[in-house]
């Protein structure tokens, strides 16, 4: 089971995406601020880095462990800014999105972590 840090702003969306979580055997850890502790033993971090605070949690992160692979779930491409202080996510998903798509992100993020 990989512990997965998920930040979505949006509730229905935040439970859609914890239940699908679930259901592909992987455990769900909302977040508001990636601590360190956090950072470090998460497998994955899942975010919406257009929300008011995503673009911040999204480079915490990735300060705190550069080899966690981020997904990037939301309603556009990822911002150009995260780009430019060296963040590069792992895959993207354009919500809505499905089940399939969800773990194919997460398979491509597992093989960017490995690489």
């Amino acid at each position: 089971m990989a512990l997965t840090l998920v930040s979505e702003p949006n509730d229905a969306i935040r439970r859609l995406l914890e239940g699908m979580l679930t259901r592909l055997g992987h455990e769900p850890l909302l977040i508001t601020m990636p601590t360190l502790e956090r950072a470090l033993s998460a497998d994955l971090f899942i975010v919406e880095p257009k929300a008011a605070d995503g673009k911040m949690l999204t480079q915490a992160a990735h300060i705190a462990n550069p080899s966690l692979p981020i997904i990037c779930a939301s309603t556009s491409i990822p911002p150009w800014e995260l780009c430019e202080v060296g963040v590069v996510f792992a895959a993207s998903l354009i919500v809505p999105f499905t089940l399939g798509q969800l773990q194919a992100a997460i398979e491509l993020a597992s093989h960017a972590r490995a690489a």
